[in-house]
């Protein structure tokens, strides 16, 4: 459920609305070249390479080396390494799981932000790219329809459905950066912080020390679901 949120963006910007236009007239008018080669396969030999050695390998020359092609032949098809990091994210946003139709709004809003948890992480790689890539090519736009056509279903005025949206895709993308990041894998209260604990003045950390066994890190997964499920109640007790 990608964001349709924007910026201040020129039309130079990869990843802006008049960008994401030309492209599509580009691509429409493009005939194939003998070689074979195409945005879609430069895109798939990207994702590759970010994948199995992350993002910083990704470059224009290395990709020429992968396609046994030359630089000139991939500014073709993308100008630069910005306009392909945006080609990448949307790319991976195509994999979102949409649920059926018959789904109710809130099932299909906390379907829509669980798969596009899922997909983020497993191209964690990507991950940075998502800040400095606007989330309007055609893939987020179709999780944006479904998104808040989960919301309006669900009951929201349509005020309230674009700002939840928006924030929404916000939650789901912080616990995404932090779940990626080396600080989010190794932060919180779990069992090898009891030590610590354990040290801790009591007269300025009595809550910590009075319960150091009932303090486990919990999974990920469970933050995310406590975290999804709160934010939805929180909508439903204070709008509808």
């Amino acid at each position: 459920m990608p964001s349709m949120r924007t910026t201040e963006i020129t039309a130079a910007v990869p990843g802006s609305p008049a960008w994401w236009l030309e492209r599509q007239g580009r691509e429409a008018r493009r005939r194939p070249r003998a070689d074979g080669l195409s945005s879609e396969r430069i895109v798939h030999a990207a994702l590759a390479v970010v994948d199995a050695e992350g993002l910083d390998a990704c470059t224009v020359r290395r990709l020429a080396e992968e396609l046994d092609t030359g630089s000139a032949s991939l500014y073709r098809h993308v100008a630069s390494r910005d306009d392909l990091l945006v080609l990448l994210v949307d790319h991976v946003l195509g994999d979102v799981r949409y649920p059926p139709d018959e789904a109710s709004g809130r099932a299909t809003v906390e379907a829509l932000a669980s798969e596009l948890r899922r997909v983020l992480l497993d191209h964690r790689n990507l991950v940075p790219a998502l800040a400095v890539s606007p989330l309007l090519g055609p893939n987020a736009v179709r999780g944006t329809e479904r998104g808040l056509a989960g919301l309006l279903d669900a009951g929201f005025d349509a005020g309230v459905a674009v700002t939840a949206y928006l924030a929404l895709v916000d939650f789901v993308l912080g616990t995404v950066f932090f779940d990626t990041s080396s600080t989010g894998q190794v932060s919180g209260l779990g069992h090898s912080s009891r030590d610590l604990l354990a040290e801790l003045p009591t007269d300025a950390f009595p809550t910590l020390r009075a319960h150091p066994n009932d303090i486990t890190l919990p999974s990920v997964d469970d933050v995310f679901a406590l975290g999804l499920a709160a934010f939805l109640d929180g909508l439903e007790h204070r709008f509808l």
